[in-house]
């Protein structure tokens, strides 16, 4: 069952968001980052779908199979990500929480990346169940039950919060999951807040990715970086400056 609450709340609130791609950094205590801006060391996907151009994990454009590039530091629980994207055509995503279910084949939460009119869009990757693959759009807060009910809250209008994501361009964001809470802020406006308690699909940690969803994807990623609240699979030697 799918219930709708108006109010007239905006979601205009923000997150302090850094700008450095190096960590520790000014403004960014505890956070690693994930990406070293020249190749893709801690990264691992088809050598034919991605590479590093410009300072920027990019994809080629010439995949027709949807693939994604995963980083192999570890399946952090608690945590926040902070990452500039550019997309430019097709359609991407960041995904987080994941499990690779095969060779880079990837399925959890993940905020799409496509043109600013489709963003803020919660997706379940890879979908159990078609009633999970949007778990949450633009201008929503959505709490998602242990039985799989649906409640949700329109906070604001869809193409207020879309506004803010400019196609082309360099934007900021920020991915925090805190418990069964995930939460997307793009340029410092949050655009969707996902409680999911789900007891058959909800995820508390796993993997981090990005989507290069084929048919000529064109879409890049730079100053990726990470910080953890609560490590589920600690792996000494790692990338991440873990933080309790």
């Amino acid at each position: 069952m799918l219930t709708i609450r108006h109010t007239a709340r905006s979601l205009l609130r923000t997150f302090a968001c850094g700008a450095l791609a190096t960590s520790p950094a000014h403004g960014e205590d505890n956070f690693t980052s994930l990406f070293n801006g020249k190749d893709l060391t801690g990264w691992d996907g088809d050598p034919a779908a991605w590479e590093v151009r410009d300072g920027a994990i990019s994809t080629k454009g010439g995949q027709t199979k949807k693939n994604w590039l995963i980083w192999r530091g570890g399946e952090p629980a608690d945590f926040e990500l902070r990452l500039k994207f550019r997309f430019e055509d097709g359609n991407s995503g960041v995904q987080v929480r994941s499990a690779e279910i095969e060779p880079f084949q990837v399925r959890g939460y993940q905020v799409e990346i496509a043109s600013h009119g489709k963003m803020g869009l919660w997706h379940h990757s890879l979908a159990p169940e078609k009633k999970r693959s949007h778990l949450a759009t633009a201008g929503q807060r959505v709490h998602i039950a242990a039985d799989g009910q649906t409640t949700v809250e329109q906070l604001a209008p869809a193409a207020k919060l879309q506004a803010a994501c400019r196609d082309g361009a360099w934007n900021e964001l920020v991915v925090r999951a805190d418990g069964p809470r995930l939460v997307q802020t793009i340029n410092g406006v949050v655009f969707s807040d996902l409680t999911d308690e789900d007891a058959q699909h909800a995820r508390r940690s796993g993997l981090i990715a990005l989507q290069d969803h084929g048919k000529g994807c064109r879409a890049q990623f730079k100053d990726i970086r990470l910080r953890v609240m609560r490590p589920a699979n600690f792996r000494p030697g790692n990338l991440v400056a873990w933080c309790i």
